[in-house]
């Protein structure tokens, strides 16, 4: 395949999935930024400052208490960063009374955009920051909340590299449970060799991320879920990535799948805005501390930021 070839099936990978092809920033100091309320700012700033982490993530002398004695990780979605996917979600947590942590996992080391790489090498990362997250804390379990393949990576964690034990709650946000097709498009890529082998070579995540990839088939060997953990899906029917059937667990007694318009039709939120949507966070909550579950206060959302 031709240089200009190579280069249409990687940007027509990242249009698939919703994301812009932007060339990486230089890195700068560590920092902490401000909370945010929307995607669009929280990518603007984690662009300018790509080693930025969101307000009350990884404070590794924070200690759960007995209202919250599991710590919250957070994990990725493709192409995304701590701060881009979480400047929402982790001030909030941390208000609500959580140790909450994050990580920048599957390559490349620098830069905003993270989440590229194998998925299975991601898994093992994950599952690294779990023990130091429990070593520090010196919790027993942590809860696992993900957004998009991070809606995945954890089940491969969970399911074949002991992470059963680790995890009290797994809740995926837009998740890619099963794998995604983008209504086709993604199988259509696989039919072509060269274009898949073009694209993996670049983003293996992409080609793990595939319905029915190996991956994907691999993580479901034994089952997608473990007795030892509880689950939760929360999708969109409005997401334009990930469909209903792709981010939905199987039933269970230990499962429960969430769709944002049961509880609020008005609310439009899509794949990537379902991390800074307040009505998606409240039912994240919820998820997490049933005990003082509130019902979301529902208002009209717009489905793109």
């Amino acid at each position: 395949m031709g240089a200009r070839a190579r280069t249409v099936a990687v940007l027509g990978a990242l249009a698939i999935l919703g994301t812009p092809a932007v060339a990486d920033a230089a890195p700068d100091e560590a920092s902490v930024g401000p909370p945010q309320t929307g995607w669009p700012a929280a990518w603007a700033y984690s662009i300018e400052h790509p080693d930025a982490i969101p307000q009350g993530m990884n404070d590794f002398s924070c200690r759960p208490d007995a209202a919250h004695p599991r710590p919250v990780v957070l994990v990725n979605g493709t192409f995304e960063n701590s701060y881009a996917n979480w400047a929402m979600y982790s001030p909030q947590l941390k208000t609500d009374g959580y140790c909450v942590f994050g990580l920048d996992y599957g390559g490349p080391d620098t830069g905003p955009f993270h989440q590229t790489g194998d998925m299975r090498v991601s898994a093992r990362q994950v599952g690294d920051f779990v023990e130091t997250v429990l070593a520090a804390t010196g919790a027993d379990r942590v809860d696992l909340v993900g957004h998009s393949q991070g809606g995945l990576v954890p089940l491969y964690y969970i399911n074949h590299l002991g992470g059963e034990s680790k995890i009290g709650t797994m809740i995926g946000v837009a998740p890619a449970t099963n794998g995604i097709s983008a209504y086709g498009m993604l199988k259509l890529l696989a039919a072509y060799s060269q274009a898949k082998d073009a694209v993996g070579s670049v983003i293996p995540a992409v080609d793990d991320g595939t319905a029915g990839s190996a991956f994907v088939t691999e993580t479901g060997e034994g089952g997608m879920t473990r007795p030892g953990v509880e689950y939760a899906t929360v999708s969109s029917r409005h997401d334009l990535v990930v469909q209903l059937s792709e981010s939905q667990l199987p039933p269970g007694p230990n499962v429960s799948n969430v769709v944002v318009q049961d509880f609020c039709p008005e609310d439009l939120t899509n794949h990537g805005t379902m991390v800074y949507d307040d009505i998606t966070l409240r039912i994240v909550r919820n998820l997490l501390d049933p005990a003082t579950a509130v019902a979301p206060a529902c208002h009209p959302v717009a489905p793109l930021p």
